[in-house]
C-alpha cells in the first residue's frame, strides 16, 4: 500500500510539474491540467480508503489474535492416565482440545507416569522439596502434602469470581472437597460404584447378585463349585479392587458402619463393622480369589476379570469402554457383563479427590495459565469427554446423558438408575483415610491373606498408621 502511494504522488508531481512548464498552450492545456489535477485527486483519495481498511484489518486481526506477544506461557502437569490405563483415552482427547483452544498462548509440558503408584511416589518426593506440577491429581494424599508445603492454591475465591466455572462443578462437589472454609482440590467426575460381574458364570452357578452379605458369600462358594474364581482382588497399589469390596462390607453394616464410611480421616479402625468386614476379606484372599492377588496391581486384577478367569470385579462405569474392547477383553464379554449395587442395597457415592492447582509463588502468567488449565480440566467440556469417552458421571446435570449415550452405555444408564433407589451411600477408603493408612492395607493384606494376622489386629495396625499422619 506504500509503494502505491508513493507512485501515485509521484505520477501527481510528474502531471503538475508538466502542466506548469506548458502554462502558454491556452485552454487545452488549461484542461488537461484540470483533469490531470482531479486525477491526482482521487488516486489521493482512493489512497486514503485503502489505508483506513488496511487500519481496520489490522485492528481486527489483533484482536482475534493470541494474548500476549512471544513464546506461550509454559506450564508442568503431569498424569497416570496414559497407556492402557482405563482413562488414557479421555485424558489424552481433554489435553489435545485445550492444546487447540490455546495455541500459542499456553503450552503444558506433560510428564507420563506408567501407573498410578508410579505416579503417587513421584508426586509425594515432588512436594517434598516443593516442586509439585503446576496442577496434579491429589490422590492418595498429594493434595494434603501440597496444602502442607504451602503450593496450593485456595480455589474457593477463584470460583467465586467465574460463576460459569463455579456452576459447571457445582455446589456437591464443592462441598465435598472443602476443609473449612478453604477449598483445595476439584474433581471432574462423580463417583458412583458398584461391581460388575459375567453373567454367564453367574447363571451357570445358578446364582443371583446377592442381596445380603451371607448370599454373597455363599455365592462366592457355588461359583467354586462350579469352576470359577470369583473376585478379581489386588493388594499391590492401593489395594483397590479389594478395599472397594471391604468399604461396601463396612458401609452397609448398619449406623454404625455406615456413618464410619462416611467419616474422613478416622483416629481409630478399631470397631465391630470394620473387623467383620476385615474378616470377609480374609476369607476371599484365602478362598475366592485368584492366585496371584496378593501383591497384584490394578491392571493384573482388571485383566482377570476382561480375560474370564473372574467372575466379578468391583470397579466404577469407566472401566464400561474395556468391555467391547478387543485388545483387553475376551471376545463377546460386552454381551456378558452385568451390573449391581452391593449387597444390603449400598453404593459408593462420592466425588473425586480431584486436581490441586501447585502455583502458590509462582509467575503471574504461570498463576493464569495454570487456572486456565484447571477450569478445562474440571470444566463442562471435560466432563462430556470423560462421559463419553470413558463412562465417568459427570458432576452436574449441566452434562446430559442422551438417549443414545443410554442406548449405547446401558451399563452406566442401569447404575445411574440404581443410584435413585439404593439403600445406603458411602465413601470408598482411598478418599476417607490418610496416607500413612492407605499404604498400611498393602502393607499387611498379605499376612491378613496367610493367617499370620487376624483381623482384629490388622485393624489396630491400621489405627496405628492413621497416627502417623496426623
Amino acid at each position: 500500500m506504500k509503494v502505491k502511494r508513493l507512485l501515485a504522488l509521484l505520477m501527481s508531481s510528474c502531471m503538475l510539474f508538466s502542466i506548469a512548464g506548458c502554462g502558454q498552450n491556452g485552454a487545452k492545456e488549461t484542461g488537461e491540467k484540470q483533469e490531470a489535477e482531479d486525477k491526482a485527486a482521487d488516486d489521493a483519495a482512493e489512497d486514503a480508503a485503502d489505508d483506513t481498511a488496511d487500519a481496520d484489518t489490522d485492528a481486527e486481526e489483533q484482536a482475534k489474535a493470541p494474548e500476549g506477544d512471544g513464546a506461550p506461557v509454559e506450564i508442568n502437569y503431569a498424569t497416570f492416565m496414559v497407556g492402557s490405563h482405563l482413562s488414557a483415552k479421555a485424558e489424552a482427547k481433554v489435553i489435545e482440545e485445550f492444546n487447540e483452544q490455546y495455541a500459542g498462548r499456553i503450552q503444558v509440558n506433560i510428564e507420563e507416569l506408567p501407573s498410578d503408584s508410579a505416579y503417587v511416589d513421584k508426586m509425594k518426593t515432588l512436594a517434598a522439596s516443593k516442586d509439585l506440577p503446576d496442577v496434579v491429581m491429589g490422590k492418595e494424599g498429594i493434595r494434603e502434602l501440597a496444602v502442607k508445603n504451602g503450593q496450593a492454591v485456595d480455589l474457593m475465591p477463584l470460583l467465586e469470581e467465574d460463576a460459569d466455572w463455579k456452576a459447571e462443578v457445582g455446589d456437591a462437589a464443592i462441598e465435598y472437597n472443602k476443609d473449612g472454609d478453604a477449598l483445595y482440590s476439584i474433581a471432574n467426575a462423580k463417583q458412583t460404584i458398584g461391581y460388575f460381574y459375567n453373567k454367564e458364570m453367574f447363571e451357570a452357578a445358578g446364582i443371583e447378585p446377592a442381596a445380603t452379605w451371607d448370599e454373597f458369600m455363599d455365592n462366592n462358594e457355588k461359583l467354586v463349585a462350579a469352576g470359577y474364581t470369583p473376585l478379581a482382588l489386588m493388594t499391590g497399589e492401593n489395594c483397590w479392587t479389594t478395599n472397594l469390596w471391604l468399604a461396601a462390607m463396612i458401609g452397609t453394616d448398619g449406623d454404625e458402619g455406615n456413618a464410619f464410611m462416611n467419616t474422613f480421616h478416622p483416629d481409630s479402625y478399631e470397631n465391630d463393622s470394620v473387623i467383620k468386614g476385615l474378616e470377609m476379606i480374609q476369607t476371599c484372599l484365602q478362598k475366592y480369589t485368584t492366585s496371584d492377588a496378593i501383591g497384584a496391581l490394578f491392571a493384573n486384577a482388571a485383566n482377570n476379570f476382561l480375560q474370564e478367569k473372574t467372575a466379578m470385579i468391583a470397579n466404577g462405569t469407566w472401566m464400561t469402554p474395556d468391555f467391547s474392547d478387543p485388545e483387553k477383553a475376551a471376545e463377546g464379554l460386552a454381551d456378558k457383563v452385568g451390573i449391581a449395587a452391593y449387597p444390603e442395597g449400598g453404593l459408593i457415592e462420592q466425588y473425586e479427590v480431584g486436581y490441586v492447582l501447585c502455583t502458590n509463588g509462582e509467575d503471574e502468567a504461570v498463576q493464569e495459565a495454570a487456572l486456565e488449565f484447571m477450569k478445562f480440566k474440571t470444566g463442562k467440556r471435560a466432563q462430556e469427554i470423560f462421559l463419553e469417552d470413558n463412562g465417568a458421571l459427570p458432576l452436574t446435570d449441566m452434562v446430559e446423558m442422551s438417549d443414545e449415550f443410554k442406548a449405547a452405555n446401558p451399563l452406566v444408564a442401569e447404575l445411574v438408575e440404581a443410584s435413585n433407589t439404593n439403600a445406603c451411600d458411602f465413601n470408598n477408603i482411598d478418599n476417607t483415610a490418610v496416607a500413612s493408612t492407605l499404604e498400611a492395607f498393602s502393607s499387611y493384606y498379605p499376612e491378613l491373606a496367610s493367617g499370620a494376622m487376624t483381623a482384629a489386629d490388622f485393624a489396630a495396625k491400621l489405627t496405628e498408621a492413621s497416627a502417623k499422619t496426623k
